[in-house]
């Protein structure tokens, strides 16, 4: 019996499953597995709310087009969207940069040409050409500026 076929067969479909996985959207159960990322994408602040299981409370209520990645064990994050909001001044002040964000968004400016954020709360803020970029966590000095404590 010949079981050259059948040993080709199983080492092709080795190779075929995961590559189809990975085409499939199953990607995403790789990055929050393997690289314990969350990315995510919500149509406004709404959604973010619903489905989005860390806290963002700096969001405005008028975000759109709201995207993004957490840790799946929710210490840092990256959240761009677009807003024509002010931030709330009660959760957030103006301070020195002195974090950066873990995560690179497609379309998010490069905050190391920035000397300010907002700090609100745990996290920090730019503005962008159309709304926000926040990431947590910030530097502990400038969480201590906001008015959010």
């Amino acid at each position: 019996m010949n079981t050259r076929p059948v040993v080709r067969a199983l080492a092709l479909g080795a190779l075929l499953v995961p590559a189809a996985l990975l085409a499939t959207g199953c990607s995403s159960l790789v990055d929050r597995v393997l690289y314990k990322e969350n990315h995510f994408s919500f149509d406004d602040r709404a959604a973010l709310e619903k489905g989005l299981e860390q806290d963002v409370p700096w969001v405005p209520a008028d975000a759109t087009h709201i995207t993004g990645t957490v840790s799946t064990d929710a210490t840092n994050g990256a959240v761009l969207l677009r807003s024509d909001a002010d931030l709330d001044p009660e959760m957030c002040a103006e301070t020195t940069r002195l974090s950066a964000p873990v995560y690179a968004l497609d379309g998010a400016p490069d905050v190391f040409e920035r000397d300010t954020v907002y700090a609100c709360g745990e996290w920090a803020v730019v503005a962008t050409d159309d709304g926000w970029l926040g990431w947590t966590p910030n530097h502990p000095d400038e969480a201590a500026v906001s008015p959010a404590g």
